[in-house]
């Protein structure tokens, strides 16, 4: 799935008032404490956060992130870039995904064998290349995110990512990887 280099939200200009502690808390997070291996020198695994098998039984660390969004059905993932256009149709983020801010829903190329570690490195390269925005939904900033492939010899970009996500939704998730490994029976999300 191609998209333009210049999408048009990407020129919105974000509420002065978005530019706080969670706004820094979240960058630090995802951009310099990314907990995708190779992304940032100062990556922290979640080994490090004290997650030992995050993905399986008892903890199921993507059920609980899923717990903590709006939209529990939030994730939609493609493994090869020729699926995006049907990953982005199926989580209603092709098209004019702008019209709908209120739902989050993602869409990644699963890269990292792992929806959610797939996930946390598309935000990653969202923030470092500039490719998001905030907005102010009902009184809720929202982020709407894009990473993209470039094509060699050409300017044509595929999809690798869209994401339309709360503040308050990344916020928890981080709370949730920060305080280390927790069964899924005890997630205060539920």
């Amino acid at each position: 799935m191609y998209v333009n280099k210049k999408q048009d939200w990407l020129r919105w200009i974000a509420p002065e008032e978005f530019n706080d502690k969670d706004l820094f808390t979240i960058v630090t997070f995802f951009v310099f404490h990314s907990p995708c291996k190779g992304l940032s020198s100062m990556s922290r695994t979640l080994e490090e956060y004290g997650w030992k098998s995050p993905w399986k039984k008892p903890f199921y660390l993507n059920k609980q992130l899923k717990e903590i969004s709006d939209n529990y059905i939030i994730l939609s993932s493609a493994r090869k870039y020729d699926d995006m256009y049907q990953a982005a149709k199926k989580a209603k983020l092709d098209g004019n995904f702008t019209d709908d801010l209120k739902t989050e829903r993602i869409c990644v190329y699963d890269n990292e064998k792992n929806q959610f570690m797939s996930v946390f490195y598309h935000i990653r390269n969202a923030f470092a290349h500039g490719r998001l925005n905030m907005i102010n939904v009902e009184g809720e900033c929202i982020f709407i995110m894009e990473d993209i492939c470039p094509e060699k010899n050409t300017d044509k970009v595929k999809l690798s990512a869209r994401i339309v996500i709360k503040k308050k939704t990344l916020l928890s998730w981080i709370s949730l990887i920060e305080a280390g490994e927790q069964e899924y029976a005890n997630c205060k999300y539920k």
